[in-house]
């Protein structure tokens, strides 16, 4: 029986934890003071009631004293005892065959001390458990199995790492989940198996794309989160477009300005299935994108792409893949008129109420809406693309549901978009006068 020691630091301040990166030892950060004891029985069981509180000092008698300061207030330690078959772990781990059969000192030492954080002493005993019994895993939080798979990969302890993986791939995931495993597994071997399980539940969150890059989950991803999503070939759009959008926005959010230049994202973009007007108009003069490494390099690729040959395009090695498309379920965007704004609307006839921005395969968008000033029975309704450049067109046509208007439905024909006429809508359209509180439905094509 070999008894093993952890003393437990707790954990640094930001200062020297940034000094641990550097390879300074850990136990300059030490904080608090408290000891307990852990035995495993020769039943390969732990028993909860064999565990006790050992304590240093003026009194000897462990048995009753819960705890003790050892040292003094600056340089406190929680030590933890664990008594365990040395042979048992050299079967499990070739890590603790070293260290008990190598000829180094724990070779014939009864107890081998190892240093430790103390948010690290659960995940260590768990560890020692597991070894002796894999199911005490099933029924443990996911942020513990996480830890003990880190410390199984530490210390090579294979069936313990199979096991931690199959509760994880068993376990419903989260976003919190996924942040957390993404994480404390990035260092980490053959994981393949939890990043596949890790897109499949991103992907699946957020479908459709379209629709879920303005909400503040997607804004509020990981790095890591972020770059496992849009990389995905799984991940459905109606356009590349759309996916450009939204990791300016990101990138935006999350990246300060002075380290733009830095940010490597670049490469989860497909620019060769943006369209070649969205190329020309809008990537080429997105300030945040500009900023970002290898943006030339990748502007080129994308605009060549819809010069090259067909013969040219077969060549391609790798050959890029498209994106799976996904169809527009239902309106590209739903305008609700409450009563405030039909209040607004009828006092002061003439000035157009604006919608919030919406946008299609990457383009921003607005509706306006006004009640005629001569006849409040009439009305006029436009659709406005926003931030069109000199030199840009759009080819667009839309039409519009609602119980606003007498006809029911209003189909606007294909419109040329340009900055000198960006907006383009219908006047003097009959509505229904009796409706209050009703909803504006629109559906755009871009051609």
């Amino acid at each position: 029986m070999t008894e093993t020691k952890y003393i437990c630091v707790p954990e640094p301040d930001e200062e020297t934890f940034e000094t641990k990166e550097d390879g300074e030892e850990q136990s300059n950060a030490v904080q608090e003071e408290q000891k307990l004891q852990h035995e495993v029985e020769d039943t390969k069981e732990i028993s909860n009631e064999d565990q006790n509180v050992e304590t240093d000092g003026n009194n000897e008698d462990s048995d009753s004293k819960a705890s003790e300061t050892a040292g003094d207030d600056e340089n406190k330690y929680i030590l933890s005892k664990l008594f365990v078959h040395s042979q048992w772990l050299s079967v499990q781990s070739p890590y603790f065959k070293a260290l008990f059969f190598s000829g180094m000192k724990e070779t014939y030492s009864k107890e081998v001390v190892m240093k430790i954080y103390e948010h690290e002493l659960q995940a260590h005993l768990t560890l020692i458990e597991a070894i002796y019994k894999l199911d005490v895993l099933i029924d443990k939080d996911y942020h513990l199995v996480v830890q003990v798979l880190a410390l199984a990969h530490k210390y090579d302890v294979r069936h313990v790492i199979k096991k931690c993986k199959y509760v994880l791939l068993s376990t419903t995931p989260s976003l919190d989940m996924c942040e957390y495993c993404l994480r404390e597994i990035k260092h980490l071997s053959d994981m393949a198996d939890i990043y596949d399980m890790l897109e499949t539940f991103l992907v699946k969150e957020f479908t459709p794309i379209d629709k879920t890059w303005t909400m503040e989950k997607f804004t509020g991803l990981s790095k890591a989160a972020l770059r496992l999503l849009l990389k995905s070939d799984s991940l459905a759009t109606q356009s590349e477009n759309t996916i450009f959008v939204a990791l300016m926005k990101w990138v935006r959010l999350n990246i300060l300005w002075k380290a733009r230049d830095k940010c490597d994202l670049l490469d989860v973009l497909r620019f060769e299935f943006m369209s070649v007007d969205f190329l020309y108009d809008v990537v080429q003069h997105d300030y945040v994108a500009i900023e970002m490494p290898e943006f030339n390099e990748y502007l080129l690729k994308g605009l060549a792409y819809h010069g090259f040959s067909q013969i040219r395009l077969e060549q391609l090695e790798p050959r890029p893949k498209k994106r799976p498309f996904v169809a527009d379920a239902g309106p590209t965007f739903s305008w609700v008129i409450d009563n405030e704004l039909e209040e607004r609307l009828s006092k002061i006839p003439g000035k157009s109420v604006v919608s919030s921005k919406f946008w299609k395969q990457g383009y921003p968008m607005q509706l306006f809406l006004n009640y005629n000033w001569a006849d409040l029975s009439k009305c006029s309704f436009y659709l406005k693309i926003l931030n069109m450049t000199s030199e840009a067109c759009l080819c667009v046509s839309y039409k519009v549901k609602s119980r606003l208007f007498t006809s029911w439905l209003v189909q606007g024909e294909k419109i040329l978009f340009t900055a000198v006429h960006s907006s383009w809508g219908k006047k003097d359209l009959e509505r229904n006068e009796a409706h209050r509180g009703y909803t504006i439905d629109v559906w755009v094509e871009i051609a």
